[in-house]
């Protein structure tokens, strides 16, 4: 396939952090962007929120809205490995104090499910920390 028939995929990430989350955001964002894997479009504000199902600082919150050239499988590969650099560890048990959390929320405006993913995230109308800055971008 051509450069210039590749698909381009637009696609939500929920951005999250709760140890030293200002220094961790600001450096998954900053490998996402100069690694040009991933085209950031636009950003949230933070928000701040309590820590959800465990014990821990608060979190801080952001949605991006990016987009790829990759396949949904790469796309989660890459930020996994993003979450990895900046010290992320995965445990069993996922409610845990993080350093950066990077989930994608919604693909291509897709419902349905994409390799075990639900999306759009379900969870994006429970959690007000999902929603706002979700909300905020698509109306922007």
């Amino acid at each position: 396939m051509s450069e210039q028939q590749k698909t381009i995929n637009n696609f939500y990430v929920l951005v999250g952090s709760n140890i030293e989350p200002v220094e961790n955001i600001k450096k998954g964002l900053s490998l996402i962007e100069q690694e040009n894997k991933i085209f950031l479009i636009k950003q949230s504000s933070e928000y701040q929120s309590k820590a959800f199902g465990m014990e821990g600082d608060d979190f801080i919150n952001k949605v991006i809205n990016c987009s790829t050239d990759m396949n949904f499988r790469e796309t989660l590969d890459y930020l996994k490995s993003v979450e990895k650099r900046c010290g992320r560890i995965r445990e069993e048990n996922k409610f845990i104090p993080r350093t950066l959390d990077l989930d994608i929320i919604d693909w291509n405006n897709f419902e349905g499910v994409i390799e075990g993913y639900q999306l759009p995230d379900p969870e994006i109308e429970k959690h007000d920390f999902i929603k706002k800055p979700y909300i905020e971008l698509i109306r922007s």
